[in-house]
């Protein structure tokens, strides 16, 4: 079974999802458009502005999905108005400027999937003065959460399993933000708009703000759950708000606290947040009942970091190519336009055997080089 596919069942069968997309594209893209679908997946988006009458459809994509998305423009009667260009946006190049650009790279908190910087560099390259972005904007939401699902998640880390210590783990945990399907009963008090990502002027860069809640009912502060409300165009809105009745089907984020805090009705909480898209680098500082309790905590403490890639990251380290950098080197240095594949393979097998056991990994080795960095 695909799971890649599979994960793309689950958006098309969100028909909620489908439908606010479909509403706004059919508003937004005019009979004769250019349109540019980016991180296409399936091609849904870019059906959809064909259906509504676009002239061409420029579908960038950077996984194998694209061969389904071919047949799918085929199956619809329009292969000859999609062109798939497969590459990460940031490499690709389509030869003319675009009257929309469409995407749903959204994240469970709106920007953790890549669409700032996504939007913000094919906008700068591609898209017509005046031309329409769908969605046009994201707005970010918070809200104090209880969640004892949570807690006990954290609190695993910090229980021996087989009389082992596993707490150095736990600032790792704790430092994370958590996929969480949030349930309104999960709020401690109502959620607050905290940041509006505006797409069609936004660049990758840090982002920040406070927001203040207020508790509602009593309870223990687990987190600062997180949200997103999208501004599709067309006066169409997508969220995955918890309780909203027209919520799609995408978990939200909870970025936990530790410890946890009691409060009741009529506290205070204060949340500063400073984010990082590209990165993926979230600060979050919460402070209940005007500073008698508070905490920072930042997903740079919560990455995997080890301490090669970090040594090698120094401004003092002196790189050298490994084996298989040597090889990669090999594969690149030959795919000068003169050679053949099959005669790279052979020049590959035949001065790293030391590296690739035998004649069918070579022919894998070069495969993997060619099809990335070739055309």
């Amino acid at each position: 079974m695909s799971v890649q596919l599979d994960e793309h069942r689950q958006l098309l069968a969100d028909r909620t999802r489908v439908d606010a997309l479909s509403r706004t594209i059919a508003a937004v893209v005019k009979p004769g458009h250019v349109v540019l679908d980016v991180a296409s997946g399936t091609g849904i988006l870019g059906l959809l502005a064909c259906r509504a009458g676009a002239s061409r459809v420029y579908c960038i994509e950077q996984t194998g999905i694209v061969e389904v998305a071919r047949e799918l423009a085929r199956a619809n009667g329009f292969a000859d108005r999609m062109h798939f260009v497969m590459a990460h946006s940031s490499w690709a190049e389509i030869p003319e400027t675009v009257d929309a650009i469409v995407c749903d790279q959204i994240g469970h908190f709106g920007f953790e999937a890549g669409i700032v910087e996504m939007i913000a560099d094919v906008r700068s390259r591609f898209l017509k003065p005046g031309g329409r972005i769908v969605p046009a904007a994201i707005a970010l939401h918070v809200a104090p959460i209880e969640l004892p699902t949570l807690r006990n998640d954290l609190r695993f880390w910090t229980t021996p399993v087989a009389g082992l210590d596993l707490s150095p783990a736990a600032a790792v945990a704790v430092n994370s933000g958590h996929p969480v399907l949030l349930s309104p009963e999960t709020l401690l008090g109502a959620s607050a708009p905290a940041c509006l990502i505006d797409l069609e002027t936004v660049v990758d860069e840090l982002m920040h703000f406070t927001a203040s809640v207020n508790i509602d009912r009593p309870g223990t502060l687990d987190g600062i759950g997180g949200w997103f409300v999208a501004d599709l165009g067309a006066g169409v809105t997508m969220t995955n708000a918890p309780g909203d009745p027209a919520r799609i089907d995408r978990r939200n984020v909870v970025f936990p606290i530790d410890p946890p805090v009691d409060v009741r009705p009529g506290d205070n909480v204060e949340v500063r947040m400073r984010i990082r898209p590209g990165d993926l680098l979230v600060h979050w500082v919460v402070t209940v009942r005007n500073g008698e309790h508070r905490c920072s905590h930042s997903t740079l403490t919560g990455m995997l970091l080890t301490r090669e890639a970090l040594h090698r990251t120094s401004p003092h380290f002196v790189p050298s190519l490994t084996a298989r950098g040597d090889a990669r080197r090999t594969v690149l240095a030959l795919c000068d336009g003169g050679h053949t594949l099959d005669c790279i393979e052979r020049e590959v097998f035949g001065r790293h055997r030391s590296l690739l056991r035998d004649y069918q990994e070579a022919q894998v080795f070069v495969a993997e080089v060619v099809t990335r960095y070739t055309n």
